[in-house]
């Protein structure tokens, strides 16, 4: 399979990404191009809340209840706001295109080095687009997609009945899995591709338009900034590749990725002008709306914009206090603000202990000294990334620019609190105080490490704003004269800036091939691949020549035998490592190479219809020792066919229960 050949399903993945989302932002009456950003969050929304709610209307999961989704909402708010108390003037595409000349061209030069850049870097790590990660993770994440596309259901209620047993299932966040599906379905790519794709697409295309947005509501209709952000969302190692790398954590990865866009609709809900011709309606309800998606998504997702919605909220009751104290009103509007803030902020820490992993989970500890951590924050390579220097300058830069302005200022508080978290994380000493602040993430650095470019890459942006500006005024004013004659300033003027994102895009890309050869090495199949070697995953393909469509395969999940559920389709008896097993499938994890001699083991097969075993040796995932002694099949056992082999791993049939 060829990158080419993936083509038309990428051009299917962004579709489905930006369309349904697209459909709501026009149903609002917003005209601004900058609002394609928040598209996908919504889209997010509405696909995760459908998966829930769609079990219920006893609908399966395709992209016809997104689609009625979609519909039914956009249909209400295009009558909420067009009620004449909160509607809004409807600024044409064109006037909104036009406004700022330079701003189509710019952004589109940085979008469009930052998305490329991000493209080829993912593409590199990826090597071929079906293959996989050797990751832990991956076996719960790649099996869960085939569970959605078998059972019909992709709700985030009962999606862990896969792994459950006979347990009643919990929440657990299927956004990505239902987005991944539904690719699926509407192009027949093979799964490990599509997930590829998906993945390609919300780093390259939400998460960069998501930089670029927010951006766009910090400072305004800053061309240089806006552009800049879009071609700096490809030179962070700790994002969006570490998530990609590490873990695997495509849940995480990609509430991560809509975070940007997700801060900027909170500080437009809290009063931000950058943006005109928005109302009431879009106003108060794009913040939500966007928050329900990047909970689903992953719920620590929106507990990461709570810790960095904090300044926001401070900074709007200092200048409603400011603004009423000038203007000599009463300081009860202000009094009462304020208990607004601090019930507010009272909710975010009572949320702050519920929505979080047991304490179970929360067993990462600290990595590093906290000089170590105040060194990777500073020098934007968190997690022993290389150092990005010139990154680094410019996030120095932007964060002494947002911090001298008060309309911005609170941008610098929201740097601040992820930094410290980062050094708490990474470097505090492990206790309850550490528990309590970043247990929401896992006690994980790696997590938190992900979230440090959401708020660096909007502050190097800054940072070249103020750069190309200064040269302007210092460079371009004392030659402009003497270049008159063979170009207009105006041309100098745009070519300026575009050679500027073109050598920032230059200068970030050395730093990133360390981190690009980190997931290259995690996505490569060899003979020694820690999940699924070359010769398992020969096996794995080979299972239609051998298995039928509704028998069940014996498997241990630490050697990888369970990705034959998410490759192969073929029902395993275990679809993930921490997996609760029925008692009828721990006696054949124990006992199953016993059947010819033990009369209570062949019961248990025919009850799962498990016909069929794949021995891929002892070696797990993580180097651990899981037993799974059932399992390990010697070539001579009775009752057991050997039908394939590849190096040591091998596929029997079970004859001695036929």
């Amino acid at each position: 399979m060829s990158w080419f050949s993936i083509l038309p399903t990428a051009i299917a993945c962004l579709l489905l990404l930006f369309v349904p989302g697209t459909l709501l932002i026009l149903a609002l009456g917003l005209r601004n191009p900058a609002f394609l950003a928040v598209a996908p969050l919504l889209t997010v929304s509405v696909v995760s809340v459908s998966a829930i709610v769609a079990p219920y209307l006893g609908l399966g999961w395709s992209i016809l209840p997104v689609a009625a989704a979609t519909f039914l909402l956009a249909v209400a708010l295009f009558l909420v706001q067009r009620i004449p108390a909160l509607r809004q003037p409807v600024r044409p595409w064109r006037a909104a295109l036009t406004a700022t000349k330079r701003m189509p061209l710019l952004a589109g030069v940085g979008f469009g080095i930052g998305a490329l850049s991000i493209a080829v870097q993912l593409r590199t790590a990826f090597g071929r687009p079906d293959n996989i990660s050797q990751t832990f993770d991956n076996v719960f994440h790649l099996n869960a997609i085939r569970y959605v596309l078998d059972t019909g259901n992709a709700s985030s209620m009962t999606l862990t009945a896969m792994t459950n047993g006979d347990n009643p299932p919990y929440f657990y966040p299927a956004a990505w899995h239902g987005l991944a599906s539904l690719l699926i379905q509407l192009t027949g790519a093979p799964l490990p591709a599509a997930v590829n794709v998906l993945n390609l697409c919300i780093a390259a295309g939400v998460w960069t338009l998501g930089c670029m947005f927010l951006v766009r509501i910090l400072v305004g209709s800053n061309p240089y900034a806006v552009g800049a952000a879009g071609a700096l969302a490809a030179g962070f190692g700790s994002f969006p590749i570490l998530l990609l790398d590490f873990g695997v954590l495509y849940p995480n990865f990609l509430s991560v990725s809509m975070l940007p866009a997700a801060l900027g609709c909170v500080s437009l809900f809290f009063g931000n002008r950058h943006l005109p011709h928005v109302g009431p309606v879009a106003r108060y309800l794009l913040a939500p709306m966007a928050a329900l998606g990047v909970a689903i998504a992953h719920p620590n997702g929106v507990m990461s914009l709570f810790a960095l919605s904090v300044p926001i909220l401070v900074a709007a009751w200092v200048s409603l206090a400011i603004k009423r104290r000038r203007s000599g009103k009463s300081a009860k509007h202000t009094l009462v603000a304020g208990l607004g803030l601090l019930a507010t902020l009272g909710v975010m820490a009572g949320l702050w202990k519920i929505i979080r992993p047991p304490a179970v989970a929360a067993f990462w500890l600290p990595v590093q000294t906290q000089g170590q951590a105040l060194g990777e924050i500073l020098t934007n390579s968190a997690m022993q990334r290389p150092v990005a220097w010139a990154v680094s300058v410019l996030v120095i830069m932007g964060l002494v620019v947002v911090t001298r302005r008060p309309a911005t200022a609170w941008f610098a508080g929201s740097f601040v609190i992820i930094s410290a978290l980062f050094v708490v994380v990474s470097a505090g000493p492990a206790g309850r105080l550490r528990d309590f602040l970043t247990g929401v993430w896992y006690n994980d650095s790696y997590r938190l490490a992900a979230l440090l470019p959401v708020v660096a890459a909007p502050l190097a942006a800054v940072g070249v704003a103020w750069l190309l500006q200064l040269l302007q005024v210092r460079i371009f004013s004392r030659v402009r004269y003497q270049v008159s004659a063979v170009a207009p300033a105006g041309a100098l003027h745009t070519a300026g800036p575009i050679i500027a994102l073109v050598v920032v895009g230059i200068l970030q890309a050395p730093p990133m091939v360390t981190p690009v050869l980190s997931a290259q090495a995690n996505y490569s199949t060899t003979p020694d691949s820690p999940l699924v070697s070359s010769d398992e995953m020969a096996i794995i393909q080979e299972l239609d020549n051998y298995v039928p469509a509704d028998a069940t395969v014996a498997v241990n999940p630490w050697t990888g035998g369970a990705m034959a559920f998410a490759i192969a389709d073929r029902n395993t008896t275990s679809k993930h490592t921490l997996t609760t097993y029925t008692k009828a499938t721990e006696l054949l994890n124990d006992k199953f190479r016993e059947a010819a001699t033990d009369p209570s083991v062949c019961p248990a097969a025919r009850a799962g219809n498990v016909r069929y075993v794949l021995d891929f040796g002892t070696r797990e995932v993580h180097g651990g020792n899981h037993g799974f002694q059932g399992l390990q099949i010697p070539d001579s056992t009775p009752g057991f066919k050997l039908l394939a082999q590849h190096g040591e791993a091998k596929l029997f049939q079970v004859t001695a229960c036929q």
